[in-house]
């Protein structure tokens, strides 16, 4: 049995009990973990007045480990809300996952962190969403359909529109790749984890250069639920955001990254593919990475975080 060294009769000064509450309540602060059907998210940062919260969502077959880096360079002046979805990198298998519950389930989330922020004192209440490849696409959907909720995205190297990625012709559209998404989600309802690390290292040369970091992505890969990455990967290439993008009232950052290619020829090719699905677009600025390949954050996170630093500072 432990003997308390605290006499029964001699009570605990009032300022000790202050700093014991202080440190408990710093310390379930500084990393707090919110559950959801179709994800979690773990929350750090500081949440000071007139700083948007910020939202990070990570790509295909990733977890928001990938993030980290970002994490690190903005935590300091904003609360920041790491999202991991729920069979990416996780070993999970989520009952009848669907892309469109799980842009739900965050426009859900998002709305209640802005309402906690209004009634703060906050001098304003909308996120900003960063997103990468997928997640991408998804912060820039939600701005869509929720202009009210969001003020900036970030999409690192995500576009309104997958499907020219395969194609190479912004021309491409989802009914010209129905066949393809259909063998696509067909394929990953009869692969294994196995088979889809498999799958991912013959491409990862595309998404990463140091063999560290494309073991990492492999090993995420391995991980993930293969049913769930092909509903996702049929939902990005039958759903096209291009025709209600000009709706879009947030400011939009797309960091491209053409450093797979070795010829400038095809560098310059994919720089066009990116700025031709926002030409129309006055509030997006598209700027490209040529020497990073797709997990930017892993390549040249400098470059990454000092893009989103400066986009997020201008008036955010």
């Amino acid at each position: 049995m432990i003997k308390s060294h605290i006499k029964p009769n001699k009570p605990i000064k009032l300022s000790l009990l202050i700093v014991l509450f202080i440190a408990i309540a710093a310390a379930l602060n500084s990393a707090q973990v919110w559950a959801h059907n179709h994800f979690t998210v773990k929350t750090v940062g500081n949440s000071r007045a007139g700083n948007a919260d910020i939202i990070l969502i990570p790509g295909l077959m990733s977890n928001g480990e990938v993030w980290q880096s970002t994490l690190d360079a903005i935590k300091d002046k904003h609360r920041v809300h790491v999202v991991s979805v729920t069979g990416f990198a996780d070993n999970q298998k989520p009952t009848h996952f669907s892309m469109t519950t799980l842009q739900n389930e965050l426009i859900d989330f998002i709305a209640e962190r802005s309402r906690q922020s209004e009634g703060s004192g906050a001098v304003t209440n909308k996120s900003i969403l960063i997103g990468h490849s997928l997640g991408g696409f998804l912060a820039m959907s939600i701005a869509l359909e929720k202009p009210e909720l969001v003020s900036k995205v970030v999409s690192v190297d995500g576009l309104p529109y997958f499907g020219p990625i395969f194609t190479g012709t912004n021309q491409t559209t989802p009914a010209s790749l129905s066949n393809q998404a259909e063998r696509i989600l067909l394929m990953h309802k009869s692969m294994t984890q196995t088979q889809l690390a498999e799958q991912t290292k013959r491409g990862i040369y595309i998404h990463a250069t140091q063999a560290m970091h494309q073991k990492h992505i492999i090993d995420m890969a391995e991980r993930s639920d293969p049913v769930t990455v092909g509903k996702a990967m049929h939902y990005l290439m039958s759903n096209d955001l291009r025709p209600s993008l000009a709706k879009i009232k947030a400011d939009l950052l797309i960091l491209g990254a053409s450093g797979g290619f070795n010829d400038n020829s095809r560098k310059q090719g994919v720089e066009q593919l990116y700025k031709g699905q926002v030409a129309n677009l006055p509030n997006a600025v598209v700027k490209m990475n040529t020497t990073s390949r797709h997990f930017i954050m892993y390549d040249d996170p400098k470059w990454l975080n000092n893009q989103i630093t400066a986009f997020i500072k201008d008036k955010s």
